[in-house]
Parts: structure tokens; C-alpha cells; sequence
């Protein structure tokens, strides 16, 4: 008992001395998101919405809600939003400003395509592709995690998806890249947070803890979860800031974000090694931010279109200068000099970006986020679960009434046939049977009426949605429904194609700040054949015309819109099929056509397609052969007697 109290006392204490810059953040906190509080309730809605909620919004007239839920629901919400789903990922597409930097561009490109795997964007892209649709959109951040990477690197690319009741922003204003700040609220372990930050928080308590658990099972009941509030910021230079805090306790600030940093021994100033000073042994360390690294090699650098080798180091002559700082003179009269060796220094390459992307649903007026599906077709869903409410009640409700006459009763003996005793034929015929099932003819064609006006509202066809379409006469007439559809929901495919090119430029722009050794990367030739190069960052290295260092970070970041067929190789495969018999690669049956298609169908990954053309080869091989051995027989073959 005098232990707990002992730590109640203790905490109370902590909480009184809470630096005032914690103080200033967390009253920031409090203002956005009690400014934000309808938009995470909307988000709340939404969600059971799409979970199968049986609660219906009230009255709009009367504001009264509904006593009861609904006992059968037919989730449209669901249905709907499902039917857009798109698990393909846009592949990235990348175009050099410059003429010089054309070659470069398209290894960025592989670069990427391989960090689409290497990242994990398959897996978020498939929980994003619902987030939008239901809340109006989603965040995705980019971060340098030094822990990730091959063997050969320190470090790699970490992209994780932020979903929008994480993210409290600015208040008032709508363009995320304009916000002066912005905060994110995650869920960690006490333990994840003292292995990350190097700060204990096991006093610590917070009481959004349990709105970030919401759905979440088991996680109301953790007392090891807490949440940690990131504020990311703009400072005076147009730089971005960073401040992380978890209740009382500030756990990282840092003015330059995207800065390089070294831990430096608090004392002597050296380089930590290990948690160690190996000039003085301290292992009390600061961070320091660098802005210049030291060239260790020579370097070829693209100057005006032609490759010019630099070498590290400077060779300068200079005075040699006395205990008292005064250069000292020869017999002569004439000051001592001395050639210095000077390792040139690069400046660090820094994004200036917000490290954070939001891809909106649809476009709305004055809203951070976009417009939400359920909130578009809302109505509908909630007189959809009364009229499967209603139709429900209805029919568990009629039954059949058995007319007896008086005083008769029905003997049930057996499991199939009753048994009736009557006293005479009369009494036979008072029996009947009356049936009470109701109609539910009208209910139905309504319930049926507000699912069209849904699937309209929304642009999703039955063709879309893979089911049979009586307007839709002919296979040509299907197809033209369904690209009628796809037309209706082109502008989400739109912004979902320019939110992927904003991820993979920031991307390339925190591998170009942060990586300090070259990237592997793995492609397939033209020829299907596999590929390995590197991607260097000082391959971005450059010398402007005033002589000094600068990053080449200038190039157009978009996606490629053939990626959808890209990725779907029973398509290509089909394709190529299609290709073979109209002759594009020529006459079909000639040896030449057929090493031509199976070299496509390599490249398009199909089963055993290296083996064939390995066979086709060899056939045009021997075909060759026999056409360059002369007529009549083989050379110096005795003639015939």
C-alpha cells in the first residue's frame, strides 16, 4: 500500500514539472482535435456502417431515435464499396527533366519497382483501397528506418499506412502540404517506446488511449499501450520539425527533421561508437546535426552533359602559422608555406517535404479529407434496414390459424399424422385451415428501388459489378456498360494514381537524404532475361556553374497507366495470344514467329516458356545447318563409281 502510493505521488509530481514545451504542444493537441471531434465521430459512423451496424440515424424531422435495431440488415455499404476494390498497384513511372539524366530515370524506376515489394505497399494498398471509400480517404507516411535494409546496407525505406483518426490537423485549414503543423496519435507498448525514444514511460497514462483501442480486441484492457502524439511542423527556414511526446514526457525534438544527425559524446564532441565515446569512454551523448559529409572517394559527376571525375581532397598552400597564430618567415624575409590536404565536403540532400501523403476518395469543397461513400448513400442503407426489418417481422409474424369446432380437441400422438376424434360428419366439416402470410410484394420493389438509387449515386453497374445485365445485350454492349462505370469512378482512379506518384517521390527523396550505400536492383530484361544493377546516390551528385555541390532531385514523378495490365499476366499472356494470330510477330508457323512469341511469353513470366524457346532455338540451329551444307551431298565425299 505504501509502495502505490508512494508511485501515485511520484506521477502527480512528474505531471507538475511537465516541461513547458510539452505544455505548449499538448495545448496545441487540445484545440485541433476538439475542432476535429465531428469529423473522427463521422469517421466512427462510417465504419459500423460498413461493419453491419443494426442502428438507423434519427428523424431528420423529428430528432427522435429509433427504439429499436434492425433484425436483418443487407449491407450495401459493404457491397458497394467492396465492388471497387482495386488490389493493383500503380507502377511507377519516372521522366527526366534533362537529357542527361534519361538513363538515370529509368534505373529510378526499377529502384521503385523493386521497393513496391521490398515495403510492403501490396498489403497496404489493400487496406487502403477500403479506408478511402468509407472514412474519404487515408494517409500513408514515409520514414528511414536504420534498423531495415540488406546486409550490405545500414538502413532502408519504411512505408506505413495512417488511418485518418490518427491524424489531428491544423485547424482551418484544408491543403495538408500549406499546414503550419500537424499531429499523429499512435498506439505503442511501453516497452516499443523505450526501445525506440530510450525513454521510460511506465508512469505514464493517457486518456485517448481508449478512443484509438475502439474495435480493437482486447486492447481497452492493455495498461501497456499508451499513446504517442508526433507534431510535425514547419520552422522558420521552411524546414520540417518534429516533436514527440507521450503524456508528461517529451521523448524527441528535433528543429530539422530530415536533417543528418550523429550522436556526439557530450564532452569531448567525438562520434559515438556503440552507445560509447572512444576518445574520453562517456556514454552521456547528444545528437548533432550535420550538414556537410566528407567526400571519401573520387566521384564521376555529370558537369554540362559530360562525366568529369573529382577527387576527394584539395591541395592548398597556406602560411605556416606560429603558437601565437602569426605566420612565420624564412632567412629571407618571405612567410613559410605549407601544402594542406583538405577532404572536400558535400552538403546533405534534404526533402523539405512533409514525410506524410493523403489520398482523397473524391474531391469535396473545404474538407481536408474527401467526400465518404457511406455518407453518400447513407439513406439508402437505413431504409434498406427497415424494409428488411419490416419484411422480416412480417413474415416470422404470419402462420396458419386451425378452425375446430367447439369443444373439439387434437390428440398429437404421433411425429407426423395428429389424430382428430370426432361424432359425426358434420363436425368434419368445420375443420379448416386459414393461412395469414402477408404480402411483401411493395416492400421488396422499395428495398429493391433504394439499392438502384445507391448503385447509382456511386456509378456501379451490375456489368461492373460482374453480375448478369439484361441491358446489355451482347458482349460489345457489356463492355461498354462496364467502361461507362469505370468512366463514372475515373476520378478516383485519378487521385489514387497522383497519390501513388507523390509516395514514390518522397521515396526516392528520403533514399537520396538518408542512404549511405548503393542499392541493389533487380529487373528482368527485354529479353526476360534477369537483370542486377546498383543505384548510387552520388549518381545525383552535381556542380552547378559557381563551382559548388548540389543533389539532382529534378525529375517528373508519375504512374504508369498500362501498370493495371502490367501486373496481370493471364491478360498479357492473352495478349500476346491475340498478337501471335494476326500476324503481328509474322507468318504463324515459321520457326523465326515462334521464337519471337515465346520470348514474349518468357519475358510475361509464363510457365516453361524458357524452356520452349530453348527448343525453338536449337530447331532454327539445325535449321540453319542443313541450309548451309552444300548441294549434292557433304563435303569431300568420294564421288559415285
Amino acid at each position: 500500500m505504501f509502495e502505490g502510493l508512494k508511485k501515485m505521488l511520484n506521477k502527480t509530481k512528474n505531471k507538475l514539472e511537465t516541461p513547458k514545451d510539452v505544455q505548449k504542444w499538448q495545448s496545441k493537441l487540445d484545440s485541433a482535435r476538439s475542432q476535429y471531434e465531428e469529423q473522427l465521430k463521422n469517421m466512427a459512423k462510417y465504419e459500423k456502417y460498413y461493419a453491419g451496424d443494426r442502428s438507423v440515424q434519427a428523424n431528420p424531422n423529428t430528432g427522435i431515435d429509433p427504439t429499436k435495431l434492425s433484425t436483418n440488415v443487407r449491407n450495401i455499404v459493404y457491397e458497394l464499396i467492396e465492388s471497387q476494390v482495386d488490389s493493383s498497384i500503380p507502377m511507377p513511372r519516372v521522366r527526366a527533366i534533362h537529357p542527361e539524366d534519361d538513363e538515370l530515370a529509368k534505373k529510378m524506376e526499377k529502384f521503385l519497382e523493386n521497393k513496391v515489394k521490398t515495403c510492403g505497399l501490396v498489403l497496404m494498398n489493400d487496406s487502403v483501397e477500403r479506408t478511402v471509400p468509407i472514412v474519404g480517404g487515408s494517409f500513408t507516411r514515409v520514414e528511414w528506418d536504420t534498423n531495415r535494409g540488406l546486409h550490405s546496407e545500414i538502413g532502408d525505406l519504411k512505408v506505413t499506412e495512417l488511418h485518418p483518426k490518427k491524424i489531428i490537423p491544423q485547424p482551418g485549414v484544408i491543403d495538408f502540404d500549406e499546414m503550419d503543423y500537424f499531429f499523429i496519435q499512435e498506439l505503442m507498448t511501453k516497452k516499443t517506446v523505450k526501445r525506440v525514444y530510450g525513454e521510460d514511460v511506465s508512469d505514464c497514462e493517457n486518456d485517448l488511449t481508449n478512443d484509438l483501442t475502439e474495435g480493437i480486441e482486447g486492447a481497452t484492457q492493455n495498461d501497456d499501450l499508451v499513446t504517442v502524439n508526433t507534431a510535425f511542423y514547419r520552422n522558420d527556414e521552411g524546414g520540417v520539425g518534429i516533436f514527440v511526446w507521450c503524456d508528461y514526457v517529451k521523448l524527441l525534438d528535433l528543429e530539422e527533421y530530415e536533417a543528418r544527425y550523429l550522436d556526439r559524446c557530450e564532452k569531448c564532441g567525438a562520434v559515438m561508437v556503440d552507445g560509447k565515446c572512444p576518445e574520453c569512454g562517456s556514454k552521456k551523448a547528444k545528437k548533432s546535426k550535420e550538414d556537410y559529409e566528407e567526400l571519401v572517394d573520387a566521384v564521376e559527376i555529370t558537369v554540362k552533359g559530360q562525366p568529369q571525375r573529382i577527387d576527394p581532397e584539395t591541395f592548398t598552400e597556406a602560411p605556416i602559422l606560429d603558437e601565437m597564430g602569426q605566420p612565420l618567415y624564412d632567412e629571407y624575409g618571405q612567410p613559410k608555406m605549407e601544402i594542406k590536404r583538405e577532404k572536400k565536403k558535400v552538403p546533405y540532400y534534404k526533402p523539405n517535404v512533409y514525410p506524410v501523403i493523403l489520398r482523397k476518395n473524391i474531391t469535396a469543397q473545404n474538407k481536408l479529407l474527401g467526400e465518404s461513400d457511406v455518407n453518400v448513400i447513407i439513406d439508402q442503407q437505413d431504409t434498406i434496414k427497415k424494409l428488411g426489418t419490416q419484411m422480416n417481422e412480417k413474415l416470422l409474424m404470419g402462420g396458419s390459424l386451425v378452425i375446430l369446432p367447439q369443444n373439439l380437441e387434437i390428440q398429437k400422438d404421433g411425429e407426423q399424422f395428429n389424430i382428430v376424434r370426432i361424432n359425426n360428419a358434420n363436425d368434419k366439416s368445420l375443420i379448416d385451415v386459414m393461412n395469414l402470410q402477408p404480402n411483401i410484394q411493395y416492400d421488396s420493389q422499395y428495398l429493391e428501388t433504394n439499392y438502384s438509387w445507391a448503385k447509382s449515386a456511386l456509378g456501379i453497374t451490375d456489368s461492373y459489378q460482374g453480375k448478369y445485365d439484361a441491358s446489355a445485350t451482347s458482349g460489345t454492349a457489356k463492355q461498354y456498360s462496364i467502361n461507362q462505370a469505370a468512366g463514372r469512378l475515373d476520378s478516383k482512379r485519378t487521385l489514387k494514381n497522383e497519390a501513388y506518384a507523390k509516395l514514390y517521390e518522397i521515396m526516392f527523396k528520403f533514399w537520396l537524404a538518408f542512404s549511405d550505400n548503393p542499392s541493389e536492383i533487380s529487373s528482368v530484361d527485354k529479353d526476360g532475361q534477369p537483370e542486377h544493377e546498383q543505384l548510387d546516390r552520388m549518381e545525383f551528385l552535381r556542380i552547378d556553374a559557381a563551382g559548388e555541390f548540389y543533389w539532382d532531385d529534378e525529375f517528373i514523378f508519375e504512374t504508369d497507366p498500362t501498370s493495371t495490365l502490367m501486373q496481370n499476366r493471364e491478360m498479357m499472356w492473352n495478349q500476346t495470344d491475340m498478337k501471335l494470330q494476326s500476324g503481328a510477330f509474322g507468318p504463324v508457323g515459321d520457326l523465326e514467329t515462334a521464337k519471337a512469341y515465346w520470348t514474349i511469353m518468357k519475358a510475361n513470366g509464363y510457365p516453361n516458356a524458357s524452356s520452349v524457346l530453348n527448343l525453338v532455338e536449337e530447331r532454327i540451329a539445325k535449321q540453319n545447318e542443313m541450309a548451309a551444307m552444300p548441294q549434292g551431298g557433304m563435303p569431300n565425299e568420294m564421288p559415285l563409281m
